[in-house]
């Protein structure tokens, strides 16, 4: 049985060259974002407003526990705990948010790299995967209105 560590097993990259390779070129890229958790925000099949936004929670301050607190020894003892607490909580969140926004970066690296060069010019001037994906599905998705 091959491994990915056997020498026999070769990765072949799809391309997306025609209409009728977008299927299953979109297939590889919706794979791939599912897998960082990301299809919600650059699905081309929804409209740009109605995606959900990337967004990075807010860093707790101790202002949030006690006016005109400056540092952990201006609070009660519970609210240094409950603050303490929430930092962990959003330092948890905020390395995720990270781990979210490279793992957009190389969706968006993916999308460049997968299609035919003669078809650079199509996202050459989109930045965000989304906005690539909706720019070669306008072109390259194979019309569902054959009537």
């Amino acid at each position: 049985m091959a491994t990915e560590s056997d020498p026999a097993v070769t990765l072949a990259t799809f391309v997306l060259d025609t209409p009728d390779d977008w299927f299953i070129w979109l297939f590889f890229r919706r794979d791939v974002a599912n897998h960082h958790d990301l299809w919600q925000y650059i699905n081309p099949d929804v409209a740009k407003e109605n995606l959900p936004e990337l967004t990075e929670a807010a860093e707790p301050q101790l202002i949030d526990y006690q006016a005109g607190a400056v540092r952990l020894s201006d609070l009660t003892a519970d609210d240094r705990e409950c603050y303490r607490w929430e930092c962990d909580r959003w330092e948890r969140r905020h390395s995720e948010y990270r781990t979210q926004i490279k793992a957009m970066a190389d969706v968006n690296t993916d999308i460049s790299k997968t299609i035919a060069v003669r078809h650079i010019h199509l996202i050459r001037d989109h930045e965000t995967p989304y906005d690539r994906l909706v720019a070669l599905k306008k072109f390259l998705c194979p019309s569902r209105d054959w009537n």
